[in-house]
């Protein structure tokens, strides 16, 4: 930016030089981007490398070798971090530590270890056992966490609407499920993603959750709907950053990967400057098919659609007695507290339990599988029966619904025509290669 301008405010740039940083954008990278995206006004303000490292250390933003921490200012941090992530290797560990803005060398990190860790061996529970279970989905390109699915009956309905919305725009696809399940080892990007949550981020969870002092059973109503209420808010939230620390943490780079190397969030909302195209098509979502789609397979009234894990009148109840023992902010160290104090309180209110009357966890996957299949007059398993299954193109590996899944049928004077354009290696074109 211009040398002989005024600098920009620091406040209004501080949001991006944080989220730019939480990338690992080094400050040349971090002052580029600020300038390329606009993000302040180059009219008006000029920001050199030196006074913007001058702003990054006003925000607590300091580099590893300015801040030379040593094994012993990061004890109380690793001790805290391995309560979540025991089994986190040096690179997590420092992404951890620069969340809590603390810069740390990798050397200082291994010498930790070496010296606090040598033998680090955890057994491990169930999330299941506490009414919990976990599923996980990613952008396959962006290498993003968004979303969850399994081939089970939630997929079968995401399927059906997903083969009648393409169905009502295109005629031409009627017949084959414009859906493919991919089965075991084929959908790799989610079973990266989920291996590495249960190595990574569950241990952690399940090792305070598998508290000896306290009695809990998702099968007592009345000490799993309390469970509910204070452990799902606190385990959303540890998720939550969970999945913004892979989302933020750039790739290893690898010479056999064709796919970014930089953070999953920066590809998502930058992909042009990683020489990537946006396919997606917008759509009305007030159109007729649409509303028609979502009657069918997915009604907003479902109670599969309901957010709160309790009913109302256990959450006013649940909420009352929270005001009660002070509000205090649930943390891994006190959830079990919270939900003793609370359970307590529950206790001590015989008639109201029983008034409530509560249900214990139990497993009705069974019965909403049945649900959907007496709706829709269909069996349900990894197939949908009223619909082809589309077909694999196995030299050309095409996962489209073109051409019942075999892709277009391209003759050579449509190539000729220009139909199919790839850029060719003789021209110019602009390739981020940060």
């Amino acid at each position: 930016m211009g040398r002989n301008k005024p600098n920009p405010p620091l406040k209004d740039l501080e949001p991006h030089i944080r989220k730019f940083w939480d990338r690992e954008f080094n400050d040349i990278k971090i002052l580029a981007r600020l300038e390329e995206d606009k993000l302040s006004d180059t009219e008006k303000y000029g920001l050199a490398i030196k006074k913007f490292c001058e702003y990054r250390k006003k925000l607590g933003l300091i580099c590893a070798r300015t801040a030379n921490f040593q094994v012993e200012d990061i004890i109380n941090d690793m001790i805290d971090l391995r309560k979540k992530y025991p089994h986190a290797g040096y690179l997590r560990v420092k992404k951890l530590l620069r969340k809590r803005l603390k810069e740390v060398t990798k050397c200082v990190i291994i010498e930790y270890m070496h010296k606090y860790e040598p033998d680090l061996v955890r057994a491990r529970v169930r999330l299941k056992r506490y009414g919990l279970a976990l599923h996980t989905g990613v952008d396959p390109f962006t290498g993003k966490i968004k979303m969850v699915s399994d081939p089970g009956p939630e997929n079968f309905c995401l399927a059906k609407g997903h083969s009648f919305i393409r169905q009502s725009l295109d005629s031409g696809l009627e017949g084959p499920l414009q859906h493919r399940y991919m089965k075991e080892k084929n959908n790799m990007p989610p079973e990266i993603a989920w291996s590495n949550m249960r190595r990574n981020f569950t241990p952690g969870i399940e090792d305070i959750l598998s508290n000896p002092d306290v009695n809990y059973s998702c099968d007592n109503p009345l000490e799993y709907n309390v469970f509910e209420w204070v452990f799902i808010p606190w385990f959303q939230a540890e998720l939550d950053v969970y999945v913004d620390l892979i989302n933020t943490t750039k790739r290893r780079a690898q010479t056999h990967k064709i796919l970014p190397h930089v953070p999953p969030d920066d590809i998502d909302e930058n992909a042009h400057r990683y020489n990537a195209l946006n396919f997606k098509i917008p759509i009305d979502p007030n159109a007729d098919y649409i509303k028609e789609a979502e009657r069918l397979y997915a009604p907003p009234d479902h109670s599969v659609f309901e957010l709160e894990s309790v009913s109302p009148e256990f959450d006013y109840w649940a909420c009352s007695y929270y005001i009660q023992i002070g509000s205090p902010t649930v943390t891994d160290d006190n959830v079990w507290n919270v939900y003793e104090e609370i359970l307590n309180k529950f206790m001590t209110n015989a008639p109201l339990v029983e008034d409530l009357q509560l249900e214990g966890f139990y497993d009705d996957r069974e019965e909403y599988l049945n649900e959907v299949q007496n709706a829709l007059q269909v069996n349900i398993h990894t197939m949908v029966d009223d619909l082809q299954a589309l077909q694999y193109d196995e030299e050309g590996a095409y996962m489209g619904g073109v051409n019942g899944g075999l892709g277009p049928e391209l003759k050579d004077e449509d190539l000729a025509e220009g139909i199919v354009d790839f850029l060719s290696d003789d021209e110019d074109y602009d390739v981020d290669n940060d």
